[in-house]
């Protein structure tokens, strides 16, 4: 078992963050770590907590991030919403006494669309999943940001017709499911930016 100079399996933690990020990231299905097991499909809230809990256990210092990012601009629902404002949650881990990203949450599937895939060599941090808007708020430290960006975000869904609420879930969830059928074009890096 290689271990890092943190004396951490390296290449266990590279499987962990793998496994998650193979899990298929969907809005409509697991919001924690639990479901997500349970059901093999989840969004960020879900792919982060899973990922954080299975680090956790390697004996890795983990936290959880949050940062506002725009939805992604693909299908024409998302120009009826009031606002495409939203808040993305993802993992830091601690390696060589700094925090890195580990953000696992696009499944390799939606590279050819052009959503960032993650790739982590367990030591320098991923990409970010979503291009940031805000800072990265650390939870338990910044509750008070993230209080303000989640009445922020909630407020616009408040507002938004259900019914088109409905129809832009729908439809950026057939569109995730048609985008893994496209042939990823990014060679090697398999990384492309674009936000949830």
């Amino acid at each position: 078992m290689a271990r890092g100079a943190e004396g951490l399996d390296v290449a266990g933690a590279v499987d962990v963050f793998e496994e998650v990020r193979e899990l298929p990231y969907a809005i409509d299905a697991a919001h924690d770590a639990d479901a997500l097991v349970e059901l093999g499909a989840g969004d960020c809230l879900a792919k982060s907590d899973l990922l954080a809990r299975r680090l956790g256990r390697l004996g890795i210092r983990v936290r959880m991030v949050r940062w506002l990012y725009l939805l992604p601009d693909v299908i024409p629902e998302v120009e009826e919403l009031p606002d495409r404002l939203d808040l993305h949650r993802a993992v830091e881990v601690w390696r060589r006494r700094t925090w890195v990203l580990v953000d696992a949450t696009h499944d390799p599937g939606l590279a050819g669309a052009g959503l960032t895939v993650g790739r982590w060599d367990g030591t320098t941090g991923t990409e970010p999943a979503y291009p940031p808007l805000s800072p990265r708020w650390v939870e338990d430290r910044d509750s008070a940001e993230i209080t303000g960006a989640l009445r922020r975000t909630h407020g616009w869904v408040d507002r938004c017709p259900p019914a088109l609420l409905a129809r832009w879930r729908r439809g950026y969830m057939d569109w995730l499911v048609e985008a893994r059928g496209r042939p990823d074009d990014s060679g090697p890096r398999s990384r492309r930016g674009s936000p949830s």
